[in-house]
């Protein structure tokens, strides 16, 4: 699969946008969100985005791909798990100038923990990278986990222990402890409901 840099993405929704006569909001999720807004410099070989992508918006992507010769697969994720409230925070990317194209990707805390639940050894370096350019704060990837993340689909045993090792790689073996111990009980609740 080709693999696209940030440079490509911004190269590709530019051109996109100069097709569009009205304004359509586009959430990129992902390693697309990654690299674009977290200078995380790992390739991606797609765009996922939140949102469903109208019609005049695909037909603007397919003349892109025409313009630029860049084939970058857009499409709404089938599948993912944001925290709850995820949207309220959602971040406007302006770091090129678009004209109808509203971009906008998960505020950092929020991307990190959609990366956990999935765990890929890929997921968790990109997760480390974000952390060396824009450092997470501990307390709020805790807070977010334990109210947010609640309803994610999967073992809960495996997505908290990929939680517990993103913790350990990114803030060390004490603060994995104490996060270790403070979702002890992390969806009792709900898994005892199942």
């Amino acid at each position: 699969m080709t693999q696209f840099q940030p440079s490509d993405i911004q190269e590709f929704l530019e051109a996109a946008d100069s097709y569009l006569k009205s304004s359509f909001k586009l959430v990129i999720i992902g390693g697309a969100a990654a690299a674009l807004a977290y200078k995380a410099s790992k390739t991606t070989t797609d765009i996922d985005t939140a949102n469903r992508l109208p019609e005049e918006l695909q037909h603007a992507f397919d003349a892109a791909t025409k313009k630029t010769g860049l084939a970058i697969p857009v499409s709404m994720a089938g599948i993912f798990d944001p925290p709850y409230c995820y949207e309220d925070r959602l971040q406007q990317y302006d770091q090129i100038n678009l004209k109808f194209l509203k971009v906008y990707v998960p505020e950092q805390h929020d991307l990190a923990l959609m990366k956990l639940v999935r765990g890929y050894e890929n997921d968790i370096q990109t997760i480390c990278e974000i952390h060396e350019n824009m450092p997470f704060c501990f307390e709020t990837l805790i807070e977010r986990f334990l109210t947010e993340m609640t309803q994610v689909i999967g073992n809960s045993n495996t997505i908290k222990m990929n939680f517990l090792l993103a913790i350990s790689e990114l803030f060390g073996d004490e603060l994995a402890d104490q996060a270790e111990e403070l979702t002890k009980n992390w969806r009792a609740r709900q898994d005892s409901n199942l």
